[in-house]
């Protein structure tokens, strides 16, 4: 007896170390558990399984067991605190009757270790990541009729480890679960038809990227307070958010990053609809730290959304119809200059997987890195409009081309082919041959603004270096002799690889029309040539420009006569219909500003003197023009020209718009485009006479275009239209160049 009573201190000692070494280990299995990243899981992970005393279940081999219940906890935290919160949210479990269990025998086997961990937190208390699980989830929650929950935990935690003994299991095994095992779980859940195994539980995404599952009770505390907050962000900033419609002007850095932060914590919520009807988002929020507000993550939260702008001042992001199979598509990127976003907004814009990308100021040499950076890891950029200063213009073509031949030598296929340089001269598309083996330059150049007397260092260089490589090639009106005799010197070294030439040769004089008639001869692979003929008298040229005409129709494919004094030298320009020729002219256009200066004389037109007082020195114009108009498309009908576009913008008495139309070939018109400010309903009757006889069935006609008030064209043109569809089904009825509403 005295042997013992001198054991007895050590004994107690061996199980205090005992007893803390339990606790050391359960506590290290509890921050295992807490400290592990929370995914997308479709099943909550804080739970308690406790004894139920109520009734006892058959284990299947005539004995009798203890029942047990899941009980679901909340995982509040930090991620569900306001910032001005100072009381701390804790784990608590959920006002949930919970769910009965079956398999009791392989659920311990399976799970055992993993509740009993669950339970050690709840006995114990922990704290990790933002999480506050106080101890016997402080003492003030009871289990069915009243039962502490303190004592349930111990008998639990006793029958589990004896269950787990018995049945050959280690209660000391790895204790995590992942998304699979916890979707499993759910297999031993007894619940009513039609009840979900949340246990009152939704999912919210935290700030930190990890998930959560909260109770109503703070998921309805979080969502209106984030959503006073939001709402007061958008008022304050003068933003309205009116249905499916969302728009926002912050008006300081400060305000931007509020409002960024609210809208991201409110999208985080997965389980709430009522603000997911949003289609249509304009946000300008300026100077915002970073995009780790609004991010990718945040957009795919609204699977409505369709139209998206976002100004960060830095870039601007926005596209149409943005998700189509959870991804975003079709989206442009404007930035002013790349050296302003941030690493993060690389990032971004990269997740983003922009097709379109502008930039809008002349990029330095000292961001080329950055240039590069942005081409090389955005593969489906397909549209890319730089603007480029005079001494920026070859060296960022050089950057293109170079980075490209890295991308395609790192195995990456770039869907940009056609990037675009605009200067204030000059517009150049850049075309990369996808199926030459080594890197190849085709430019579209389209020289729209140079100046006549000017010829700036960019234009010299684009014609010189890339004028003879161009496959599109686009001569304004300001194209001067300097220009031509550039362009053919080119040429001249480097042969001609012109496939489309737009030529208006108004400032061009003998030496530069010499010089582009020999740069037309020499470009053989010329599929489409289009000369556009305008105020010749102006400046003296029609005899000059009617010679480029006459040598070139035989491979004229378009022809646009216009401008001002029409009528002055409208009658030689038909004189070289009459000649014959023509035999590959598809689109004929004639167009004259006429249409404005006579306006109110042909209004005038019955009985008033305003017309006649007018007459002498206008009512002949187009008289002239319509007599000319109609000898030239008589001549076209006559030589079986195919022309396939016709269009007359033009302001002509009833009786030339009818021998207009009488001349016309149907059997191989798809377009026609006429001016109807002045036409009347008896106007429009020869067109429809004139195609209810036509002996082609059905014509192929499929644009029928007006160009002036829309419902002065439904009511003029009502009845005579469909009888027009009966002979043409497939025509598009069209004003000025949209689709006409009710047709």
């Amino acid at each position: 007896m005295q042997d013992q009573d001198r054991l007895l201190p050590e004994r107690r000692r061996q199980d205090t170390s005992h007893v803390f070494y339990q606790f050391l280990q359960a506590q290290h299995r509890v921050q295992t558990v807490l400290t592990k990243p929370s995914l997308k899981l479709s099943f909550p992970r804080f739970f308690v399984v406790l004894l139920s005393r109520s009734t006892v279940v058959d284990d299947g081999q005539g004995e009798s067991q203890p029942p047990l219940r899941l009980y679901f906890l909340c995982e509040c935290g930090s991620h569900t605190m306001d910032k001005d919160c100072k009381k701390p949210h804790e784990v608590h479990l959920v006002n949930h009757p919970g769910y009965d269990l079956i398999n009791q025998d392989e659920l311990i086997n399976k799970y055992g270790p993993y509740l009993l961990t669950m339970l050690y937190m709840v006995k114990y208390g922990a704290k990790a990541r933002g999480l506050v699980v106080p101890p016997l989830l402080g003492l003030n929650h009871t289990i069915g009729q009243g039962e502490s929950i303190s004592q349930l935990v111990d008998d639990t935690i006793t029958h589990l480890k004896e269950a787990t003994v018995s049945i050959g299991g280690d209660t000391t095994a790895q204790c995590g679960l992942d998304a699979t095992e916890l979707t499993a779980l759910k297999s031993h859940l007894k619940a009513k038809d039609g009840e979900s195994f949340s246990g009152s539980l939704s999912r919210i995404k935290t700030q930190d990227g990890h998930y959560a599952w909260i109770c109503s009770e703070h998921l309805r505390e979080y969502y209106e307070l984030t959503l006073q907050q939001l709402r007061q962000d958008i008022s304050t900033s003068g933003g309205v958010w009116h249905g499916n419609e969302l728009k926002v002007k912050a008006k300081s850095g400060a305000m931007s990053q509020s409002f960024c932060d609210n809208l991201d914590r409110l999208l985080r919520i997965q389980d709430v609809e009522n603000w997911r009807s949003i289609t249509e988002m304009e946000l300008k929020v300026g100077r915002c730290r970073s995009t780790s507000g609004p991010t990718m993550d945040t957009l795919e939260s609204l699977r409505g959304l369709e139209t998206l702008s976002l100004d960060l001042d830095r870039f601007t992001i926005s596209t149409r119809d943005i998700f189509r199979g959870h991804e975003i598509k079709d989206v442009a990127i404007f930035i002013r200059d790349p050296g302003a976003p941030t690493l993060d907004d690389l990032e971004f814009i990269q997740k983003c997987r922009p097709v379109t990308l502008a930039i809008s100021e002349t990029p330095s040499k000292k961001y080329d890195n950055r240039l590069t950076g942005i081409l090389y890891h955005n593969r489906n950029i397909a549209s890319l409009q730089i603007v480029c200063g005079t001494r920026r213009h070859i060296p960022i073509i050089d950057l293109m081309s170079s980075t490209r031949e890295k991308m395609l030598q790192s195995g990456i296929e770039p869907a940009l082919r056609m990037p675009e340089l605009v200067h204030p001269q000059t517009k150049m598309k850049v075309s990369f041959d996808e199926d030459a083996p080594a890197l190849e330059m085709t430019p579209c150049i389209d020289l729209g603004k140079c100046q006549s007397y000017i010829v700036d260092s960019v234009v010299y260089n684009t014609i010189r270096q890339h004028g003879w490589s161009a496959i599109t090639f686009v001569v304004p009106a300001t194209f001067s002799d300097v220009h031509a005799k550039l362009l053919d010197e080119s040429m001249q070294e480097n042969g001609s690889r012109i496939a489309r030439f737009d030529i208006t040769p108004t400032s061009l004089t003998s030496p530069g029309l010499e010089a582009m008639n020999r740069v037309i001869d020499q470009s053989q692979g010329l599929t489409y040539l289009r000369l556009c003929l305008e105020n010749l008298s102006t400046y003296g040229q029609e005899d000059r420009a009617l010679s480029l005409l006459r040598r070139h129709k035989d491979r004229l494919t378009s022809l646009r006569l216009g401008g001002v004094n029409l009528e002055t030298w409208l009658p030689k320009s038909s004189d070289v219909f009459e000649d014959g020729g023509f035999p590959v002219l598809e689109e004929f256009f004639v167009e004259s500003s006429l249409t404005i200066q006579l306006r109110n004389s042909e209004q005038q037109y019955h009985g008033q003197s305003y017309y006649s007082a007018q007459r002498n020195n206008r009512g002949q114009q187009p008289v002239q023009i319509g007599n000319s108009l109609a000898q030239m498309v008589n001549a076209i009908s006559r030589q079986k020209i195919p022309l396939k576009v016709i269009g007359a913008d033009l302001n002509l008495p009833s009786q030339y718009w009818a021998s207009l139309i009488q001349a016309i070939d149907l059997s191989t018109l798809e377009e026609l485009h006429l001016n109807t400010n002045f036409i009347q309903q008896s106007q429009l009757t020869p067109l429809a006479d004139r195609i209810a006889s036509s002996g082609v069935a059905p014509l192929p006609l499929k644009v029928l275009d007006f160009k002036g008030d829309e419902s002065q064209v439904r009511n003029a043109t009502r009845e005579v239209l469909a009888r027009i569809q009966e002979k043409a089904p497939q025509v598009k009825i069209h004003c000025n160049n949209q689709a006409l509403a009710d047709q």
